[in-house]
């Protein structure tokens, strides 16, 4: 691999145009940042002392800011890169499978945090939830990889696959782990929010 451009052109139909990459680039690290705002802060409380209250389990403003927004954001963000140019600040140029993984998971990312974090838990009666709104955006890339970026996946669909696992994964697995924490950490625990009912009181404190 040469470039980022050259990168570019073979995973897209939009050929090696510099314009379109710094467009979608720059619309990627924007999603992620609306929806991380909106997560943090919520229509009252963040997204961490919701998923917290499913399972019962008051999470630290601080450790949950540090997750949930300062990580999450950073993350996402170095895979967007990853995905749409194969490059990191500092790194350079990575791996075409590592590139096209990232392109899988920024996909399996967008619609398992939609899905599951958002819709799923809202269908479910657990409400509100912060960042709702926003996930028509995470659609859209979804969307946009789905047809333009339908190549790039086809370099190498195991990478592909593997990475499209990982990214729905790591949202799937946020609420189970947070309900493992619960178990080993007592002085967290709480009563868990009833779906259907307003969140409990412990979630304002």
């Amino acid at each position: 691999m040469t470039s980022s451009l050259d990168y570019f052109d073979r995973i897209s139909i939009f050929g090696p145009s510099a314009a379109v990459l710094g467009l979608v680039l720059a619309a990627n690290v924007a999603f992620t940042a609306i929806h991380v705002w909106q997560e943090w802060k919520g229509e009252r409380w963040p997204l961490w002392r919701v998923f917290g209250a499913i399972v019962g389990l008051r999470v630290p403003d601080a450790a949950g800011f540090l997750i949930f927004t300062v990580g999450l954001a950073i993350g996402l963000w170095a895979l967007g890169l990853m995905a749409y140019a194969a490059w990191l600040p500092l790194i350079g140029m990575v791996p075409t499978w590592l590139a096209i993984g990232s392109l899988g998971a920024v996909l399996g990312a967008r619609i398992a945090d939609s899905c599951v974090s958002h819709w799923g838990l809202w269908l479910l009666r657990y409400r509100p939830n912060p960042g709702l709104s926003s996930t028509a955006l995470y659609a859209i890339e979804a969307l946009v990889i789905l047809v333009a970026f339908r190549k790039g996946l086809g370099v190498n669909t195991g990478a592909a696959w593997c990475g499209f696992a990982i990214g729905a994964a790591s949202f799937v697995a946020v609420i189970p782990l947070l309900a493992v924490v619960r178990r080993f950490v007592p002085s967290w625990r709480r009563e868990p929010w009833i779906r259907g009912k307003p969140m409990p009181a412990w979630a304002d404190t």
